[in-house]
């Protein structure tokens, strides 16, 4: 009788569920820290451990694997809200399926096999296999269908978004504030009296480049044109900032602290030779919260910095 040795079996878990990993982060376009994605491979492939440990049957149950599961991905992914959780869940099992149909499958090409008792012997050597149920089968089939729509739907988004994703650096100051910008093309905001169109920002990027009597206000949750009126600063700052209504979605209406910055740089990271804005005529708008959850985008842009600012021909791209 050929001999299981655990640490193989192990060792062989890790690796597979590192590479579920890399493909689910592939697919969410989301950065993958090398230990976190350890620290989850290493829970996946102590879980594989569990069918060769007696008595152990109330953790093979689906609400534990689904824990295990739901584990993995908070551990490799740490996502922000359950939206962004259930989409990485999503396509966590959907990286699983692919990689494991696609090792069944080379696995039945190339090798010859017999099947004793659930263990599936191959050219000498031995690989653990479940029974398979028709039901199984028939429920994997619109699950994999539905996952594989919902990522291809996904990806096509994120890839027509990152088409309008330009790198922005605004100079105020004699600093430099450097992000990702989102182009809105459905952005009209502008200032009422001057006309200028304003840019929208989290705020929390000028936390050094503001007046520390205002970012002190910000950082406590004050109202942030309120906050201006409270906040003692010197005349060359006070003469930066402008308070602009605006309307958001269903309504609502609001006061927007805006700043004018020396100058906001844009910059096509996708364009060959790089494609460069110099905007002078812009305001920016302080937001209270982060624009995207999960960080890929920290300013909104108006589309009249593009159509009607200075294009600056063959610089480097901005950092």
């Amino acid at each position: 009788m050929p001999v299981v040795y655990l640490d193989v079996v192990w060792l062989l878990n890790l690796v597979l569920d590192g590479f579920i990993l890399l493909v689910t982060g592939f697919l969410a376009r989301r950065p993958l820290k090398i230990w976190r994605m350890i620290g989850a491979s290493v829970i996946g492939a102590s879980y594989a451990l569990f069918l060769f440990v007696p008595d152990m049957s109330a953790l093979l149950t689906f609400l534990c694997k689904f824990l295990f599961s739901l584990a993995i991905v908070r551990v490799a992914f740490t996502p922000r809200g359950v939206a962004d959780f259930a989409k990485l869940l999503g396509l966590f099992y959907l990286s699983s399926f692919v990689t494991g149909g696609a090792a069944y499958a080379v696995n039945g090409y190339f090798q010859k096999e017999t099947i004793q008792n659930g263990i599936v012997f191959v050219q000498g050597g031995m690989m653990w296999a479940q029974q398979t149920k028709l039901f199984y089968i028939l429920l994997a089939l619109p699950l994999l269908w539905f996952l594989g729509r919902s990522a291809w739907n996904w990806l096509g988004k994120a890839k027509h978004r990152e088409q309008n994703f330009w790198m922005v650096d605004i100079e105020v100051e004699g600093s430099h504030v450097a992000c990702t910008g989102l182009l809105d093309t459905g952005n009209a905001l502008t200032d009422p009296l001057s006309r200028t169109p304003v840019m929208v920002a989290d705020w929390e990027l000028f936390r050094d480049v503001l007046p520390a009597a205002l970012t002190d206000q910000l950082a406590q949750g004050a109202d942030m044109a309120l906050a201006l009126g409270d906040v003692e600063m010197d005349e060359a700052w006070q003469s930066r900032f402008r308070v602009v209504p605006y309307r958001g979605v269903g309504g609502t209406m609001g006061m927007l602290l805006c700043f004018k910055p020396d100058l906001v740089t844009l910059s096509d990271p996708g364009s060959t030779p790089p494609e460069l804005h110099a905007c002078k005529r812009v305001l920016v708008g302080l937001n209270p919260k982060r624009l995207a959850a999960d960080g890929s985008y920290r300013a909104i842009l108006h589309p009249a910095m593009l159509q009607e600012q200075e294009r600056v021909p063959g610089k480097a791209d901005v950092a």
